[in-house]
């Protein structure tokens, strides 16, 4: 594992183009310079040139664009100002979709950031939508904290299916993040039941992966979770400040972070995305910063 960047504020971007902030805006009736982060929550890359950042404080989407080298902000969905966005994914067209907990929306813009509607309008009722992720054939999953369960949508962004498809047997107790391997399959941050639970496609459970406790291997406060190329499973821990890497059979590999403000540690982390390059993209909240790290792959 190593540290490839740290990202700490706005001095790390440029001034940003195209829509202002509005929290900046209200506080000082000004056009912003820049926008640092705030509270950093979830977060995707395209692995090429853009990273998107969900900052609920702040109430918009930084999207950093590293070929041009600048930075704009989402922070409204047509009219209406994003309220507490919290989650982000990103579709195989540049698609991005933006889920907001306060508002129970979850908003896709296009490439260009243009608003094109709402997820599941009319036929999906989200209570609490948090963590959301794109798997095989461009299906979305959506993690609704409140209604203590996932929402599959298809390429297509029709509504599907909800699981687990047991509640009574595999219930989800806030489940408050997803992410899908390359099978198809589904890992849910359950976290009132302090755990990663792994579904298969159907949404039928396979295993779950930890338990509560104070240790190395057990959750206090799971958050964001992620998979690497080879199907190790990242963790995030709010409360450990760190992130927990486990193989496919639920055993624990390796911990990475501690609690401080220096490279390489972390401050009520939250978010975690892994793009296709084995780059590990965490969100450190409350260290108001982005921290990048690159998976090494044992040679053979």
């Amino acid at each position: 594992m190593k540290l490839l960047k740290v990202f700490t504020g706005p001095d790390e971007f440029t001034v940003p183009k195209g829509a202002m902030s509005s929290l900046f805006e209200l506080v000082t009736g000004e056009r912003p310079q820049s926008v640092g982060l705030m509270t950093p929550a979830g977060i995707v890359s395209d692995g090429e040139r853009f990273i998107y950042i969900a900052d609920p404080s702040a109430r918009l989407v930084h999207k950093i664009d590293f070929v041009d080298n600048e930075v704009t902000y989402i922070t409204h969905s047509g009219s209406e100002p994003l309220a507490s966005p919290v989650g982000v994914a990103l579709d195989s067209f540049g698609n991005f979709y933006v889920t907001d907990s306060v508002k129970a929306k979850v908003y896709k813009f296009n490439k260009d950031s243009g608003y094109l509607g709402a997820l599941g309008e009319g036929v999906v009722e989200f209570q609490r939508p948090a963590g959301i992720a794109v798997g095989r054939n461009d299906y979305k999953y959506v993690a609704d904290v409140l209604a203590n369960k996932i929402n599959v949508f298809d390429s297509k962004d029709r509504f599907l299916r909800e699981f687990p498809n047991s509640p009574e047997i595999n219930n989800l107790n806030k489940p408050v993040n997803v992410s899908v391997d390359q099978n198809g399959n589904v890992y849910v941050t359950d976290a009132f039941n302090f755990s990663v639970k792994m579904f298969d496609p159907s949404g039928n459970l396979v295993k779950t992966i930890g338990t509560v406790g104070d240790g190395p291997g057990t959750f206090a406060r799971p958050k964001g979770v992620a998979l690497d190329s080879e199907s190790h499973i990242y963790i995030i821990d709010a409360n450990f400040d760190n992130f927990q890497i486990f193989n496919q059979t639920g055993q624990l590999l390796l911990y990475v972070g501690t609690t401080g403000k220096r490279p390489g540690q972390f401050f009520m982390p939250n978010g975690i995305y892994i793009d296709h390059e084995d780059r590990i993209y965490v969100s450190d909240s409350y260290n108001q910063r982005l921290q990048i790290f690159q998976y090494l792959k044992e040679k053979h």
